[in-house]
């Protein structure tokens, strides 16, 4: 009731607005961006004197859903709010900020629910109860193909970019996204450069892996910190992508863990892309994967998106794979809305007893 009381109130907000379907898009303040583009709302008219008079960006965004896996009869329900200001100073310097709160409705959040039904990958994005936390606050330097950002940033701006690397707006599952690969942190205090060229790109980030602002200040003081180092070349003929990436992460504890992975990116038309990914790592929850998809758009209508994967992840504790499928089925809906229908299949559940898991879910998300 919760959630479709806050579903009821969003579409009361929206007017009229078609999003398209990037393959690019990502889960920070640069993927919200380019995906409001397009999107007409009842804020429209004042985003857009905001944006004119003031250099400033002004976009709040709403995601909820649902799985239910249907042997164990466990389920979980969730969403998220975000709220974004991106302020541009002249045209080298920006300020960035996203807001964000979590709500768990019932008894699992997406984390409970993976590990309850088995699965080594979450099979939705992060939900629980939060609060509302600064997840992104950062100040950018721009000139020519040199870009440095400093603050609380998303890792993933910098490391990892695979098609359809956005579990906001494609896959669910972090068994189909890319973001468990390397482990990159969504929110942490640190520094990233990139230097980009038509034809290739050299990313690095350094941060402190601590998710909230909070606790990376305490680490600063205490000389406690959760490093994270990540190095990513790219070759990037056309819309094509081929990357490597070699990442570090030490823990409080004194592990590092580290490893790498490679990323294959094909668009064969304006309708079919494909991706293969294979990442290797030390001492991480997840010790080795590798992963291959194909995402049709325009499937059966102009406004949907069909994407479809397998990803093969090892258990570090029992050495065994877990082979996981995904299908799942984005319609956009205009309004700046769009709704996704998933399935999901896992073989072998960890502690479970069960040969399979099967996962229907729905995702609702909307940007104003």
């Amino acid at each position: 009731m919760k959630l479709l009381i806050r579903l009821s109130f969003i579409t009361l907000l929206l007017l009229q607005g078609i999003s398209a379907s990037e393959s690019l898009i990502e889960d920070d303040i640069d993927g919200k961006i380019k995906e409001k583009k397009g999107i007409r709302t009842l804020l429209h008219t004042h985003q857009k004197e905001w944006e004119e008079a003031y250099n400033l960006k002004v976009i709040f965004s709403y995601m909820g859903f649902s799985q239910y896996e249907t042997i164990s009869k466990t389920k979980a329900t969730g969403d998220r709010i975000d709220f974004l200001a991106h302020y541009t100073l002249g045209e080298q310097f920006s300020l960035g900020m996203l807001l964000e709160q979590q709500w768990q409705i019932g008894e699992h959040g997406s984390t409970s629910f993976a590990k309850e039904i088995g699965a080594i990958n979450r099979l939705a994005p992060g939900f629980s109860d939060t609060g509302a936390y600064i997840r992104e606050l950062w100040g950018e330097y721009r000139k020519d193909a040199f870009t440095l950002r400093a603050g609380i940033i998303n890792s993933n701006s910098f490391i990892d970019h695979s098609f359809y690397n956005s579990y906001a707006n494609f896959f669910m599952s972090h068994a189909s996204s890319s973001h468990s690969y390397g482990q990159v942190p969504m929110s942490s205090l640190g520094v990233g450069i990139k230097y980009t060229q038509p034809d290739y790109y050299i990313n690095t980030v350094f941060s402190d892996a601590t998710g909230r602002l909070e606790d990376a200040v305490h680490d600063i003081r205490e000389k406690d910190l959760d490093p994270y180092n990540g190095f990513e070349v790219g070759y990037t003929p056309g819309k094509d992508i081929y990357f490597i990436n070699v990442w570090r992460k030490k823990n409080k504890k004194g592990e590092i863990n580290y490893g790498t992975y490679l990323s294959f990116n094909k668009y064969i038309d304006p309708q079919n892309k494909v991706f293969a990914k294979l990442g290797v790592s030390k001492n991480s929850k997840t010790q080795n994967r590798f992963s291959f998809g194909w995402g049709h758009d325009n499937l059966l209508s102009s406004k949907d998106l069909f994407l479809a994967a397998f990803s093969s992840s090892q258990d570090p504790e029992t050495d065994k794979y877990q082979n996981s499928y995904e299908f799942i089925y984005v319609y956009k809906l205009g309004y700046g809305m769009d709704v996704s229908a998933d399935l999901q299949i896992i073989q072998d559940p960890i502690d479970t007893g069960d040969h399979w898991a099967v996962v229907p879910g729905i995702r609702f998300k909307v940007v104003f």
